[in-house]
This record gives C-alpha cells, structure tokens and sequence, in this order.
C-alpha cells in the first residue's frame, strides 16, 4: 500500500543480513551505526503515524500540491535529523529492532486502513524540507525515507567491512 511494504521488506531483507555486532559498530565517532539508523526509521515512522492520527482526528481540510517526495533518497542534500527522532540506543540487536518496526508499520496500516484516498489527500503537515504534505504523501515518504536510510545503512556496513 502506497509503496512501503516492499520498500520495508528490502530494509529488513538487508537487516536479516547484518551481525548484530556489525549493526552496533559505527564507521566513525560522529556516525550513526546500522542500528541506530534503523532506530531513527523506527522513530520516524512512529512520530509521522502519531501526526495523521492527529490530523484525521482534528485537522482541517487543506489543498497541497504534490511534492516530489521520491528526490528524498537523493543523499547529495544532508537534512540533520530533528532531536525527537535522533537515535536513544533503545535496542541491542536487529532482532529487537526488526519487532519494533513492525510495530511501528502495525501502527501505521491501522490508521490508513480504510480510509479513502480522497480522505488521505485532504488533510495535511508540513515537512521541513518539503512544506505542507498530504497524509497520502506522508504515508509514501515513509517508503522514500526508508530507502535513503538503507542505502545509508549499506555505505555503513561497506566502510565498516
């Protein structure tokens, strides 16, 4: 549903592969390692789900454009993640994270299912990068931001090796 569960199942495919001490080993003092770069997914997903509860629940109906989410794997642009979403160290293994995201994921379908996509494009928050979203386009950069973080995961992983 709007591209995230294949773009999951590649990031868990990739983190199935991953030691959990290769996951806890990052490249440098000012990097993130695998796992918490899997946390800051896991965080994201899960702050991004609370904010269209809240709209669904109180916002107001508002026109957005559609924004070109899918330039959200470009890593050429660096985006210094929020406080709220930066890694805490809350797992100790990929196996722990892995639950979590599906939780998270869980959290996520609930609140879109059954909901007319109609519905989902009417109501909308803003991004820092991107302005005023739509709740459709907020579940899709979910997928999007996946993606740029796996690939961050794989030049991790390389430089670690």
């Amino acid at each position: 549903m709007y591209g995230i569960e294949e773009k999951r199942e590649d990031l868990i495919t990739f983190l199935k592969e991953v030691p959990n001490d290769d996951a806890q080993q990052k490249p440098d003092k000012d990097s993130w390692s695998i796992l918490e770069i899997a946390e800051h997914l896991y965080l994201m997903e899960q702050l991004i789900s609370y904010q269209i509860g809240q709209q669904l629940e109180e916002g107001s109906p508002q026109e957005t454009a559609e924004k070109p989410i899918h330039k959200t794997t470009n890593r050429d642009f660096k985006v210094e993640a929020p406080e709220v979403v930066q890694p805490k160290g809350e797992f100790n293994s990929v196996e722990e994270l892995s639950d979590a995201l599906a939780k998270s994921r869980e959290t996520t379908l609930f609140l879109i299912h059954n909901k007319e996509k109609e519905t989902l494009e009417k109501y909308a928050f803003p991004h820092p990068s991107f302005g005023d979203m739509s709740l459709k386009q907020w579940v899709e950069f979910i997928g999007w931001h996946e993606l740029r973080h796996l690939d961050q995961m794989k030049e991790v992983y390389s430089s670690i090796k």
